[in-house]
């Protein structure tokens, strides 16, 4: 495997996890933008609105960079010009991506399954109706990583094919 190769995969992989991390991280700042608009007397919602569209605009600028330009970050930060020797791995790229994003998938379905579960019992033992519970954003929040986690997990070489087309690498 070449040094560009592993430098690819490797900061793929950082820019997936820190991607699908925002399906905890934004419902979270949406949550805490709601109460603070519900019980603020300020004024102040531009700057609050503003720094959400912030938030996902750099989300969004993480995921274009480290999963689909890995090229331009690998040639700014000269990771290339650091390794001159191959690494000893012979495996494929996509293999490993394709490893990789599974992982990442049972992480996000095992990390949402106890969070859904515990949401799920509060609100079972409160008796409330789904509407008026008070964290019923949280559980369609957890469903939703749940069915992202196990979708990643089961289609992950489909999800390494689609990473590797769009940026239009060969697979070495």
């Amino acid at each position: 495997m070449k040094t560009k190769t592993f430098w690819t995969v490797l900061i793929k992989i950082l820019g997936l996890s820190i991607a699908l991390s925002s399906f905890t991280v934004i419902p979270e700042f949406l949550s805490t933008l709601y109460v603070y608009y519900v019980n603020s007397d300020n004024d102040d919602y531009f700057e609050v609105s503003l720094f959400l569209v912030l938030i996902v605009i750099i989300y969004l600028l993480i995921l274009r960079l480290f999963v689909f330009k890995t090229e331009w970050i690998i040639n700014k930060l000269k990771l290339e010009k650091n390794l001159e020797e191959n690494i000893d791995l012979n495996i494929k790229a996509s293999t490993i991506l394709n490893i990789s994003i599974a992982v990442i998938g049972g992480l996000m379905f095992a990390g949402s399954i106890p969070m859904l579960c515990e949401t799920l019992f509060e609100f079972f033992r409160q008796k409330d109706l789904f509407i008026d519970f008070h964290n019923s954003k949280w559980i369609l929040a957890y469903i939703v990583k749940a069915i992202i986690g196990i979708l990643l997990f089961s289609n992950s070489k489909q999800v390494a094919k689609f990473i590797f087309k769009k940026t239009g690498e060969i697979d070495n």
